[in-house]
C-alpha cells in the first residue's frame, strides 16, 4: 500500500489552489473550467478531481484560503506593541492587493459570487467579520495603550474603516486612472487624522 507523502500532497494542493485562483481571477468562477485549472495547474484532471469533487468545491476551498490567511494576518498584528502602525501596514496591505490586478479581480469575484451562491455567501460573510473584529481588537487595544483617540464610537470607526477598504477595491477595479500606490500618502494622513493615531510610545 503506497504511503501518502503529507508534504508532497499539501504542495499539490497548494499549487491547484494557485491555479484556481489564476483562473478566477482572469475569467471569472463561471467562465473558469476545471480544464482550465488543470492547464495552469499541469496537473490531469483525475489528480485535480483528487483533490477536489468538482469545481465548486474548488471555489469553496479558495474562499477559505483567503479567510485563513486573513485570520493569520490579523492574529499577527494582534502581537503587535505599536498596534496603531499595525493598523496602517493593514491599510499599505489594503493598497498593495488593490494594486495587484490578480487578488483585486479574486476579492470581487468572490464578492460577487457571494450574491449568487448562498455557501459562498456564508465564508463571505465570515471573512467579513472576521476583518470587522480584527480591526475592532486593533483600535481597542490601541485606544487602551494611548495609541489612538477616537472621538467617534469603536463600531463607527470600525465601519469607516471598512468602507475606506471596500472603496479603494471597487475604485481601483473600475477606474483605470487611479493608482492606489499613489494615494497611499493622503489616504494615511486622512486615517491618522480621523482616528487621531499616535505613532510610537505616547508616553516617550
Amino acid at each position: 500500500m503506497r504511503t501518502l507523502d503529507p508534504d508532497k500532497h499539501a504542495l499539490q494542493l497548494e499549487a491547484i489552489l494557485e491555479a484556481a485562483k489564476t483562473c478566477f481571477a482572469r475569467t471569472g468562477f463561471h467562465k473558469t473550467s476545471t480544464e482550465a485549472i488543470c492547464s495552469e495547474a499541469g496537473v490531469s484532471s483525475g489528480k485535480l478531481f483528487h483533490y477536489f469533487p468538482s469545481k465548486k468545491a474548488i471555489i469553496l476551498a479558495v474562499v477559505h484560503e483567503q479567510t485563513r490567511q486573513l485570520g493569520d494576518y490579523i492574529g499577527e498584528l494582534l502581537q503587535r506593541e505599536d498596534l496603531s502602525t499595525a493598523l496602517l501596514e493593514c491599510l499599505d496591505v489594503i493598497l498593495l492587493l488593490a494594486g495587484n490586478t490578480t487578488e483585486r479581480r479574486l476579492i470581487l469575484e468572490i464578492a460577487a459570487e457571494a450574491t449568487r451562491d448562498g455557501d459562498v455567501a456564508a465564508l463571505n460573510t465570515a471573512g467579513d467579520r472576521l476583518l470587522a473584529d480584527g480591526l475592532a481588537a486593533i483600535l481597542r487595544g490601541a485606544a487602551m495603550r494611548g495609541q489612538v483617540s477616537l472621538i467617534i464610537p469603536l463600531e463607527h470607526a470600525v465601519r469607516f474603516l471598512m468602507i475606506v477598504i471596500d472603496g479603494i477595491l471597487y475604485r481601483a477595479s473600475i477606474d483605470a486612472g487611479f493608482d492606489p500606490a499613489k494615494e497611499r500618502a493622503s489616504l494615511l494622513t486622512t486615517i491618522r487624522s480621523a482616528l487621531r493615531i499616535v505613532e510610537g510610545d505616547p508616553d516617550a
